[in-house]
């Protein structure tokens, strides 16, 4: 048996006829860019999440951007961002030419160690930026309690999290402003890639409206209040996201229930393989991470038998050639490198077959039989 990591023609094969469908209605109608469909998905964001303001951007990295520009970031500021995670929580805050300030994650989680940010916070300090990472949610009540204590805004990178809840919260929720990613690969994928922002606070989310259409404010044309991006979402992938929202929870149903059967058959190897945990709340799993100090070799044997994994972050952020002028060696963060070293993904998406679960639970068990 061969098992994917990612299996795209399965994933999208069954919209064929939605996708033809809206690429027409779209194409003919000669509205292309942040129109109806547009405002569509946002109404049902909102409905979904209770979120008071939801703004469509053009991708999860952009949302990112966008956001932390609402929230003041610029030059002279610090952020204070996990030292492992995509690159787009570091390199964000840089582009915006405020500086990333790393922060070592917990490696049971892979998500920001609140207890480092007292550490970390510099007098520049504005930002915290808590990302939930793989299928784990971050400590959002600990870093909320921290950031509180520091002065700190919290942007909660939810890129990989729309539909969990840290303590009754829906992910994205929990901090002043919240970003999602519908890149294809996450489990509401869009057939382009698109992101949104949401939070509560009105002045975010009005700033966030004008920044991503060249500062203006949606009301009077070609009137620029600030200097502001072209990153607004287009209608087809707007309205593909629409229609496929109302299967999330579905999809989210058959994703639970893959890395619920591979937590309860991998928990049973003990220490050899370590899933990642994840702080308390309902979580959502979009990718399956264990740790394994025997990484590359469990990955070479896996491929021999047909089984696709993924690296994640085999450099963490502050190794990173872009960030070397911050001076950081190996050693400075820990929990970081050793995600770096012992981190690998196993296929995990809804349209797996429980024989396919199967035989990537046996594959691993077989690496230490």
């Amino acid at each position: 048996m061969r098992v994917a990591y990612f299996d795209y023609a399965r994933r999208f094969g069954a919209d064929a006829a939605l996708v033809k469908q809206l690429v027409a209605e779209v194409g003919t109608s000669g509205a292309f860019i942040l129109k109806h469909r547009v405002s569509e998905l946002e109404e049902a964001i909102k409905g979904q999440t209770g979120a008071a303001h939801a703004v469509a951007v053009s991708n999860g990295t952009d949302a990112l951007l966008i956001a932390l520009a609402s929230l003041g970031v610029g030059p002279g500021v610090d952020v204070l961002t996990p030292a492992f995670s995509f690159i787009s929580t570091a390199s964000a805050p840089a582009l915006l030419r405020a500086r990333p300030v790393f922060v070592d994650v917990n490696p049971d989680t892979g998500t920001i160690a609140a207890d480092e940010l007292a550490r970390r916070r510099t007098p520049e300090s504005k930002v915290v930026i808590a990302a939930h990472l793989f299928s784990s949610l971050a400590a959002m009540a600990e870093i909320q309690a921290a950031a509180r204590a520091l002065g700190l805004r919290v942007l909660e990178d939810s890129a990989v999290a729309l539909g969990a809840r840290t303590a009754g919260v829906p992910a994205g929720l929990a901090g002043d402003v919240g970003v999602y990613s519908f890149f294809p690969a996450k489990p509401l994928g869009g057939i382009g890639d698109a992101g949104m922002i949401v939070s509560n606070d009105a002045a975010i989310g009005d700033m966030c409206r004008r920044l991503r259409n060249h500062g203006q404010d949606g009301v009077t044309r070609f009137l620029h209040h600030h200097l502001g991006w072209n990153h607004r979402m287009d209608e087809i992938v707007a309205a593909y996201l629409t229609a496929k929202l109302a299967r999330l929870p579905a999809l989210h149903a058959r994703r639970r229930a893959i890395g619920e059967r591979y937590d309860a058959e991998l928990g049973k190897l003990g220490a050899a393989i370590r899933p990642l945990a994840s702080a308390p709340g309902e979580r959502v799993f979009y990718t399956y991470v264990i740790r394994s100090e025997r990484r590359d070799a469990l990955r070479a044997h896996l491929f021999e038998r047909g089984v696709e994994t993924q690296l994640y972050y085999t450099v963490p952020l502050h190794l990173q050639p872009c960030f070397a002028h911050l001076g950081h060696v190996a050693g400075d963060f820990p929990g970081a490198e050793t995600l770096a070293r012992e981190a690998l993904a196993l296929p995990l998406y809804a349209e797996m077959t429980d024989a396919e679960v199967d035989y990537v639970v046996s594959a691993v068990r077989s690496f230490h039989a």
